[in-house]
This record gives structure tokens, C-alpha cells and sequence, in this order.
């Protein structure tokens, strides 16, 4: 945007230039003509002490225009200087509107579709551009509304066929080797999980999630989920450190605070190698809760870390919840990181957290 002002100041300021141009040539030529063919008298009445030529001599012809061309030269330069900045600002109060469209955008996300960019005093050109860009928007509420609700009843007509699934399995459980039986069931609650979390991802999605707040201790949840974490890290010869720090009470929903914390967890060990460190903080924004931990080389055709369901899931719970995540990845490591604003945490005491490298 700041190029194309630009690039419309200097379209006007050359604009001007050539028109001063032309008239300045216009002019140059005309007094040349007029000093060297047209002849005056040389009384004027009523002015007896005016003296004129009769006509003038070539040298004074060629230095009364080479003065009117020094002279043009001269003031070119602040004039042009002047109207490339009168350029810039007309080019920024006439192009505002558009900023104001481009700001709006961007404060709308996948759970604001329903907010509409609002141009308090546009051309009717930019209020054309409102209007379509609205239609637009509509369009998409509408087909994301339609996606969410269509994933949220195919993950709840898939619930009543596993469950059935399920029971026939267990019931037939002596007919059937123990391996195999064992192995079907794993998978039918491997696919369970997976329809269960499409479903809690629609429901927050839509902004339909409910909510039973309480007073949560994050290290002590922490620890208690390292428990389980731990023994699949030591499966793979790796390490779960929870980092020493401060005890942070959240105003929370334990179970969804769960879910976001296991997605972090199972994100690490699967797509991850090397220790994982977890550690809580508190910062003059608030409190934070991050994971690290060196991310595994990927094999052709496997997703990039951090983009599939576990994480759209955490990053739409929290976002109903009001909290924030982010993923950073510095070279070699990956980290996914949960920041509560300073509303709903309560500090307990403090302690150094020590960061690994």
C-alpha cells in the first residue's frame, strides 16, 4: 500500500511538472518571438520617464530568456518537492478507506465470520467494494457454518455404530483369538477418540462449548498427567521434565484444559524426539504453559509438525475459552506454548524456571 502512494505522488508530481513544463516552453518561446520581431515606440504618453527598445539586441534577447529559464530551473525543484508530498497525502486520504477495509479483515477469523467491514464515509466506488466484500463474507459464514454443523452430525452419527461395534467385539470376545479381538478393540477406540475430538471441535468451533469453571492448580494437573506421559516416554528411551517454577492457579475448566495439555504431551512423543521439557511461568501479561522438545526429521509425504487435528482442536478450545496458543520452531526445536491473560490466575509462590537450551 505505502509503495502505490507513492507511486501516485510521483505520477502527480510529474504531472504537475509537465504542465509546468509545457507552460514555462509556451512562454519561452512566445517572449523569445516577441524580443526579437515585434518593435515598440519608444515615447509612451503619460510615462515620459520609461524608456524602451525599439528592438533588442540578439545577446539581450538570449539573456532575458536564459534568466526566465534559469529562474524556472531554480523553483522547479521545491515545486516538485511540494507536490510529491501533496501527492503523498492526497494518495493516503484517498486510499484511507481502503486501509480501513484491510484492517477490518484482519480482526476477522473463523470464529467471527459474522462481523461485516463498516466504511463510515467512502466513494461509491469503495462502497462498492464494501458491498461485494461483505457478500463475501456472508458466502463464507454460511459455508463454514454448514461444514462445522455437517463434521459435527457425521462425528455424532458415527458414536452409536462404534459403541454397537464395541459390544459386539466384547461379546464375541471367546469366539475370536485373543489377539485379534485385542487388536479391534484398540482400533475401534483409537477411532472413537478421533470422532469424539471432531465432535468437541465442532462444538467449539461454533461457539458451543460449556463450560464448568474451577479453581485448577496447572502444576499439580501437570504432574499428575506426566505419570502417564512419562512411561510412554521411557518406551522410547526419552525424558519428561516438568522444569522447576511458580504453582499457578487457573480459573479453568479442567477437562478442557486437559485435552489441550495431552495434545501438547502426545504431539511431542509422536512427532518429536529427545527429551520433552514442560514448564509453567508467570509473566506481567499473565501466566504461560509451554512444551519443548526437538522435532523428529520428516519422512516424504508426512504432515508438518503441529498441523493436524490434536492441534486445530487445542487452538479452538482455547480460543472459546478466551486463552491464546502459539508454536514456534527454532531450528531444531518445537515449541507449543498456552498463555491465560492475567484475569483467572491466581500465583502461588515463586520459583526460577530453568529454560533448556
Amino acid at each position: 500500500m505505502s509503495s502505490f502512494r507513492w507511486r501516485m505522488a510521483g505520477w502527480f508530481a510529474l504531472s504537475l511538472l509537465l504542465v509546468l513544463g509545457v507552460f514555462t516552453g509556451i512562454t519561452y518561446l512566445h517572449l523569445r518571438h516577441e524580443l526579437r520581431i515585434e518593435k515598440w515606440e519608444r515615447e509612451q504618453p503619460g510615462h515620459s520617464d520609461w524608456v524602451l527598445h525599439g528592438s533588442y539586441s540578439e545577446s539581450e534577447v538570449e539573456d532575458i530568456v536564459g534568466e526566465l529559464a534559469h529562474l524556472s530551473l531554480v523553483y522547479a525543484v521545491p515545486v516538485a518537492a511540494l507536490a510529491l508530498l501533496l501527492g503523498y497525502f492526497l494518495a493516503t486520504r484517498s486510499l484511507q478507506p481502503l486501509a480501513d477495509i484491510n484492517r477490518q479483515l484482519q480482526a476477522i477469523g473463523a470464529s467471527s465470520l459474522s462481523q461485516r467491514v463498516r466504511l463510515h464515509s467512502a466513494d461509491q466506488e469503495f462502497r462498492s467494494i464494501e458491498t461485494n466484500v461483505n457478500a463475501l463474507l456472508a458466502r463464507l459464514e454460511g459455508a463454514f457454518r454448514q461444514l462445522t454443523e455437517y463434521s459435527a452430525q457425521v462425528a455424532h452419527e458415527l458414536r452409536a455404530p462404534l459403541t454397537l461395534i464395541r459390544l459386539r467385539v466384547e461379546d464375541a470376545a471367546g469366539r475370536i483369538e485373543p489377539a485379534l479381538a485385542e487388536s479391534l478393540q484398540d482400533e475401534l477406540c483409537r477411532l472413537s477418540e478421533y470422532v469424539d475430538q471432531c465432535l468437541l471441535l465442532a462444538t467449539a468451533e461454533q461457539g458451543r462449548l460449556v463450560l464448568k469453571l474451577e479453581k485448577v492448580p496447572l502444576r499439580s494437573l501437570l504432574t499428575d498427567l506426566l505419570e502417564t506421559y512419562d512411561l510412554w516416554a521411557r518406551s522410547q528411551q526419552r525424558s519428561v521434565t516438568l522444569a522447576e517454577g511458580p504453582e499457578v492457579v487457573l480459573t479453568a475448566d479442567p477437562r478442557y484444559l486437559r485435552q489441550i495439555l495431552h495434545v501438547f504431551l502426545s504431539n511431542a512423543l509422536r512427532h518429536g524426539c529427545g527429551p520433552v521439557w514442560v514448564a509453567v511461568e508467570i509473566r506481567s501479561e499473565g501466566a504461560a504453559c509451554w512444551v519443548k522438545n526437538a522435532a523428529a526429521p520428516k519422512t516424504d509425504g508426512e504432515a508438518a509438525h503441529g498441523n493436524g487435528l490434536g492441534l486445530r482442536l487445542a487452538r479452538a478450545v482455547a480460543g472459546a475459552l478466551g486463552w491464546e496458543i502459539m508454536t514456534v520452531r527454532q531450528g531444531d526445536n518445537f515449541t507449543a506454548e498456552m498463555r491465560w491473560p492475567s484475569r483467572g490466575v491466581v500465583p502461588g509462590s515463586e520459583a526460577k524456571v530453568d529454560m533448556p537450551a
